[in-house]
C-alpha cells in the first residue's frame, strides 16, 4: 500500500510536467493573437507594436508558469523552503 502512494505522486508530477510544454506554447500563441487583434482592429498600424508586446508578455507568462511548477515540485519534495536552514 505504501508503494502505490509514491507512484501516484510520480505519475501526477509527470502528467503536470508534460502539460508544461503545452501551457508555455499556449501562453505565447494567445499573447501573439491578442496583440495581432489589437493591432489590426484598434490601431490599424503597419508596424506590429502590440503583437510584439503581447508576444513578449505571453513568453514571460509561460516562463512564470514553468518557475511556478518547479517551485511547487520543490515544495512537495521539501527542498525549496527557507525555513530548513534556520
Amino acid at each position: 500500500m505504501s508503494e502505490e502512494n509514491p507512484k501516484k505522486s510520480i505519475f501526477k508530477v509527470i502528467l503536470e510536467a508534460s502539460a508544461l510544454g503545452i501551457n508555455f506554447v499556449l501562453c505565447v500563441i494567445i499573447g501573439a493573437i491578442l496583440g495581432y487583434l489589437i493591432d489590426k482592429f484598434v490601431f490599424r498600424t503597419t508596424f506590429p507594436l502590440f503583437s510584439l508586446i503581447f508576444l513578449a508578455a505571453g513568453f514571460v507568462a509561460g516562463v512564470k508558469e514553468i518557475f511556478r511548477f518547479i517551485r511547487k515540485v520543490n515544495r512537495a519534495d521539501g527542498q525549496g523552503s527557507n525555513k530548513e536552514g534556520q
